[in-house]
């Protein structure tokens, strides 16, 4: 059946401040569809973790900030689907690790976002350009 793969932002607290990104996969694609979520949390170290979120619309605002946009990846497959927690999570340890090693403000939300869509793309369960695409999109304020 497969599924549509999307970046989503969102407003961030000042104009210099990270937007919040998320990737989020509908089975339609349109506004309302519903979603489940991927995202970054940090836990109580100050490190992030991977979270899912299940059953919210794509345009609907977050904890973080209000709905700021979104940009469609592509569509993928029943595999993706079934892995891209395991995506999530081995990315989310890759961010880890870049802040370990060289500090708290070296690595966010988007980089977690670029090392999954880089990983999708480069095995060809992406199109080709949606790292491009993804790389085009607002990162602060």
């Amino acid at each position: 059946m497969g599924g549509y793969l999307w970046l989503v932002w969102y407003e961030a607290a000042s104009k210099v401040s990270p937007k919040h990104w998320t990737l989020a996969v509908t089975y339609e694609a349109h506004d309302r569809a519903y979603a489940t979520v991927y995202e970054l949390s940090v836990d109580a170290a100050g490190f992030y973790k991977s979270r899912v979120i299940r059953r919210v619309h794509l345009t609907s605002n977050h904890p973080s900030g209000a709905y700021s946009g979104r940009i469609l990846l592509g569509e993928i497959n029943d595999n993706v689907l079934r892995s891209l927690e395991a995506y999530s999570d081995t990315a989310a340890e890759l961010v880890n690790s870049q802040i370990r090693q060289r500090g708290c403000e070296s690595a966010n939300c988007h980089d977690w976002a670029l090392i999954i869509v880089r990983s999708l793309e480069d095995a060809m369960l992406l199109p080709k350009g949606s790292l491009e695409r993804l790389e085009k999109c607002p990162r602060t304020g």
